[in-house]
């Protein structure tokens, strides 16, 4: 359950991850290093300043206790208070003392100083940090009244103490951004390899150069090696199907031959009935694997596509219309054979289960989708998936009393798939019956 919500929250890129992960640290760092810092600076060193400060205020202020002349002690002292850097006010010459202590919020090393004072300084009456910057008032009980000293701040804390801080802060920065630079050019490597593999997967060969750490370089050598083995299979496969085509057609066409010098009886109908039947199934697997070999891509016309699939199909009597567009897509990257032979199996196996047939072509937010709407039985949901596999016939609705090697979705499937698209099933709300929607990435440049 952790791991499910930790998953949640990180980023999805590994980028972003890796960021993360160096970012982290970094702040962990940080926070630990500015309290162990402000604690020493301002709790160890401010009170360590302020308690040997209190040991000449103490010899002054016992001096001025001790004397019934403060004046003269005052003119006797003038020497040591001038080495001293503190200036001592009798009470005819000290400032009002304010009520309370006036320090500012964020001023750590004061309300040390101020803290220390109170439990060092039993004579301690009020302290003043702000009428003057860079100087400490105090005003303490004497024999003689409330007297007024002033010293500097820097006897009592180090000046610009945040300085280390700053310094820190941007040092870390400065190698953050440095690390990121570092980060973003191991992590191209990487992208290049998605983007060629998932180039590859449309059916497009982008040119990859192996780069980056031995792991990245190797990853990129199997690619590479991989895309070869399949690229030599689909040339032996294309091979395969020549031979196929020929080797299987010209026995068949002998067949009907010699069935074609036979007298007509029940058994040359039924041999010619098992002869059609094999030759359907032989292109229907002809056509389904040559869809797995891509043609060339190239910029198409997507409205062409289907226009001329849908003139064909009304010219052979069918029931099928183009919906008008509000607007015509512009041309986009498509493999025309595969993307035509997908389009072709859609129709076809519309205008077998139904009357009436109803195809549209859109294009929004940088895709296109093809929508063949049908008036037939349609497909139950639970069937849907499994109808796009190869080789499956349903029992129910659409294939029932059909023919066909149940292979015109799976083609459309596949076709779909290859240009980095999908396929989905599902009601058609104009006309009752099943709604095919080949959904595809509208590319306007390879």
């Amino acid at each position: 359950m952790s791991r499910g919500i930790l998953h949640h929250f990180l980023p999805a890129s590994f980028y972003g991850r890796a960021i993360l992960i160096l970012i982290i640290p970094i702040i962990v760092i940080q926070i630990v290093l500015s309290v162990v810092f402000i604690q020493r600076h301002y709790e160890r060193v401010t009170a360590q300043m302020t308690t040997n400060i209190l040991r000449d205020i103490r010899f002054l202020t016992g001096r001025l206790d001790a004397s019934p002349e403060p004046q003269a002690v005052m003119l006797s002292l003038s020497d040591l208070v001038e080495i001293l850097q503190i200036e001592i006010r009798l009470p005819s010459d000290a400032a009002p003392m304010p009520a309370e202590d006036q320090v500012a919020r964020f001023d750590l090393a004061g309300k040390e100083i101020i803290r220390v004072l109170r439990s060092e300084l039993s004579s301690f009456r009020m302290a003043d940090l702000l009428r003057e910057s860079g100087t400490v008032r105090l005003w303490l009980e004497s024999r003689h009244g409330v007297v007024e000293i002033l010293l500097p701040r820097r006897l009592v804390t180090t000046p610009n103490p945040h300085q280390l801080l700053v310094i820190v802060f941007l040092a870390s920065g400065l190698m953050t951004l440095i690390a990121f630079q570092f980060l973003r050019l191991q992590i191209r490597p990487i992208r290049r390899l998605g983007a060629a593999a998932e180039a590859y997967g449309r059916g497009e060969r982008v040119a990859l150069r192996p780069s980056g750490a031995r792991e990245i370089r190797a990853a990129a050598h199997a690619f590479m090696d991989m895309r070869n083995r399949i690229e030599r299979q689909r040339a032996q496969q294309k091979i395969m199907l020549s031979g196929v085509s020929h080797d299987m057609r010209t026995p068949l066409t002998r067949m009907r031959l010699i069935l074609s010098m036979m007298q007509d009886d029940e058994d040359r109908t039924a041999l010619e009935t098992e002869i059609s039947d094999l030759e359907a199934r032989l292109d229907g697997f002809l056509d389904y694997t040559r869809g797995q070999v891509q043609d060339e891509q190239q910029l198409t016309d997507p409205l062409a596509l289907v226009t001329n699939l849908v003139e064909r199909y009304r010219a052979a009597g069918h029931s099928i219309t183009l919906a008008k567009l509000p607007k015509r897509p512009k041309p986009i990257i498509l493999h025309p054979g595969s993307m035509t032979r997908a389009l072709d199996n859609l129709i076809s196996n519309a205008l077998r289960h139904a009357s009436r047939v109803v195809v549209s072509v859109s294009m929004q937010d940088g895709w296109l989708e093809y929508c063949i709407n049908d008036d037939g039985p349609g497909i139950l949901p639970e069937d849907r998936a499994r109808a796009c596999d190869p080789f499956v016939r349903l029992d129910e609705a659409r294939n029932s009393d059909s023919g066909g090697m149940g292979l015109g979705l799976a083609i459309a499937a596949e076709s779909a798939r290859d240009h980095g698209g999908t396929l989905v099933l599902e009601d058609s709300p104009d006309l009752g019956g099943l709604r095919a929607v080949m959904r595809l990435p509208a590319r306007h440049s390879l």
